[in-house]
């Protein structure tokens, strides 16, 4: 009896049919990697619709609730590329292609432990995306969540503290009001003057719009162009106390990013405060009652502290953005600048302006994923 059972509990092998990669009755995307199904879009019609079209394929194609993890962690690279990292519907989409049921623990020993890591870490990185890219999530998505995985799980407790701090933390950057910029179409002037306000934290600054012709070397004709520019009263006050034939500099241009937009920008700087606030002092004494009116009614040097344009390496006389950077805007911009500030007129400008920039084309991206088709084919046999 014994024999007889442990010949049924022997399993049978089935024969299995030997594919060739040149076989005609293969399917054509059975050896297709899963980057293959966004690759074939074309740039052109990357979309929400393809997007979505091709994760409904997936859904489709799918004969069993496995392969999920692969397919989303591709998906979520390719997000940008089809500018949808800022779309809540997307990523809802997503989170639906795992498999409602399976994945919620059901026993006590399962809940101690991370029941389906792999999936949980996958979602987990959804979340991630949807958190780096400032997107909000909403009561649905916590659905969406909980009814795969279940409602106090790993990826379950990510959703909720994102639902609990995120609208929170959304209005704490004191630099820049997020509703000045969030679902608006914004000109590159109104830009630059959101991007001047975040930097110039003088009460007292005064933004100035202002317009220049500029003249094509090559064909003769002129261009006009405009300057934001930015400076305060305390900055003015700086400039008169230069000392006579200083040295300035035009720095530019620099980077800051307004959210996702990217702003350039130029700096007027002069050199440092060369007085040292932190040297010791000798104390004084103070019942010495002798010339008391100095003492409480003169100003007094030792007294008067750094303020917010004086930096340790250099002190910020006036900050601008140009629509074209160029060495003749950055002139214009000094000479806007001597209207209001006489002593310019004698300063000695040293422009360091830079030119040249790394950019990476498409075209080297494109040669390389040529290369890398190359080196597969050939390693295909090994």
């Amino acid at each position: 009896m014994i024999q007889k059972f442990l010949l049924c509990r022997i399993p049978r092998l089935l024969p299995m049919r030997r594919y060739s990669i040149n076989d005609d009755s293969l399917p054509s995307n059975q050896f297709n990697h899963i980057d293959e199904q966004f690759k074939r879009i074309p740039k052109e019609d990357r979309n929400k619709a393809t997007f979505n079209n091709a994760v409904a394929m997936f859904q489709h194609n799918r004969m069993r609730a496995t392969g999920h993890v692969e397919f989303l962690n591709t998906a979520v690279k390719y997000l940008k590329e089809f500018n949808l990292h800022k779309d809540l519907d997307t990523y809802k989409n997503l989170l639906n292609v795992f498999p409602k049921g399976p994945l919620i623990p059901t026993n006590v020993f399962q809940k101690m432990f991370q029941h389906f890591p792999l999936q949980q870490h996958c979602c987990v990185n959804i979340l991630d995306t949807m958190e780096w890219h400032g997107v909000h999530p909403d009561k649905e998505i916590h659905d969406i969540v909980a009814n795969a995985f279940g409602e106090w799980n790993f990826a379950t407790r990510k959703i909720k503290r994102m639902l609990y701090w995120m609208p929170k933390l959304r209005y704490t950057n004191k630099y820049l009001d997020r509703r000045d910029v969030e679902n608006k179409k914004l000109d590159d002037t109104q830009l630059a003057r959101i991007a001047l306000k975040m930097m110039c934290r003088d009460p007292g600054t005064s933004l100035t719009y202002l317009k220049v012709n500029q003249e094509n070397s090559e064909d003769g004709d002129s261009t006009v162009s405009w300057i934001v520019s930015a400076q305060s009263p305390l900055q003015r006050k700086l400039i008169a106390q230069l000392r006579e034939t200083p040295i300035l500099y035009v720095d530019g241009p620099n980077l800051v990013y307004v959210m996702e937009k990217r702003v350039k920008y130029f700096i007027l700087s002069g050199p440092p405060e060369e007085k040292d606030y932190n040297d010791f002092i000798e104390k004084r004494d103070i019942y010495d009652v002798t010339n008391i009116r100095k003492k409480f009614f003169e100003l007094h040097d030792d007294f008067n502290e750094l303020n917010v344009h004086q930096q340790a390496d250099q002190t910020i006389l006036g900050l601008a953005v140009f629509e074209h950077e160029s060495e003749a805007m950055s002139l214009s911009w000094i000479n806007h600048l001597s209207e209001k500030n006489p002593k310019l007129k004698e300063a000695t400008v040293l422009f360091r302006i830079k030119k040249n920039e790394l950019n990476v084309n498409d075209d080297d991206e494109n040669e390389y994923g040529e290369k890398k088709e190359k080196w597969k084919s050939a390693f295909k046999g090994y």
